[in-house]
């Protein structure tokens, strides 16, 4: 059932923006960070996003997709084993009510292979706002509820009606450098799920920039043996289109 109501967001998010896309083209950004190290420490990771968004006077449109690979040697048989393997996509659709007002759906999608889960599917719909629009500062908060499913590896799933709150701060530090603050919260009665994501980017030249970011993701209830907090430390190279 929802993958069908992903799919079927997807598909209005790309008639919405097709029929908008020949008075204003998309925006968006794609990034990638690969780090590769030997000698006492043999490991290979990479990461990358990209994510677009649109938005007119009447429809607000976005779709992130992002995936996390990382291996490390193993001492004894010499081969690279995967120590951390990751892919999560969103996608939101909106209406506008006034300018800074609007009501969304969103469907996200998580696969990570050591969290214990299979995957994790959300679904919500509710009430969005930009609180503050500047030139410096933005401030965009959404709230309303949802439904998740939790597929686990070991056989048999989890299932909660969610209630969650999510915002976004961006801050222009310099002309060239930006300090961002994703946050995002959802909560049920089996559990809690909350995400921080703090940033700085500085460009480079022209649309390239690099970005420095640290996100936490918590989950107040997981499956035997896996952590409740997982951390990432990223440093990427972004292009704006």
């Amino acid at each position: 059932m929802l993958k069908t109501i992903l799919l079927t967001m997807l598909f209005v998010f790309s008639v919405s923006v097709s029929a908008v896309a020949a008075d204003k083209p998309f925006g968006g950004e794609g990034e990638i960070g690969i780090m590769i190290t030997s000698g006492n420490s043999d490991t290979e990771s990479i990461n990358g996003k990209i994510g677009i968004t649109y938005e007119t006077e009447r429809l607000i449109n976005a779709a992130d997709l992002s995936g996390l690979y990382k291996s490390e040697k193993n001492e004894e048989t010499g081969d690279h084993q995967a120590s951390a393997q990751k892919h999560e996509g969103s996608i939101k659709t909106g209406l506008k009510f006034t300018e800074n007002d609007y009501a969304f759906i969103r469907g996200a999608y998580l696969n990570d292979r050591f969290s214990g889960y299979h995957y994790q599917n959300t679904v919500s719909a509710g009430y969005g706002r930009k609180l503050i629009t500047g030139d410096r500062v933005n401030l965009t908060v959404e709230l309303g509820p949802g439904y998740r499913y939790d597929k686990l590896r070991t056989g048999g799933s989890e299932e909660d009606a969610i209630f969650r709150v999510s915002g976004r701060f961006s801050l222009q530090l310099t002309e060239t450098a930006t300090f961002s603050q994703d946050l995002s919260v959802e909560t049920g009665d089996d559990k809690t799920i909350t995400q921080s994501i703090s940033a700085i980017r500085a460009q480079i030249i022209g649309a390239l920039a690099m970005k420095l970011s640290y996100t936490i993701d918590r989950q107040s209830k997981v499956p035997a043996d896996t952590e409740k907090t997982n951390t990432e430390t990223a440093l990427t190279l972004v292009y704006g289109f």
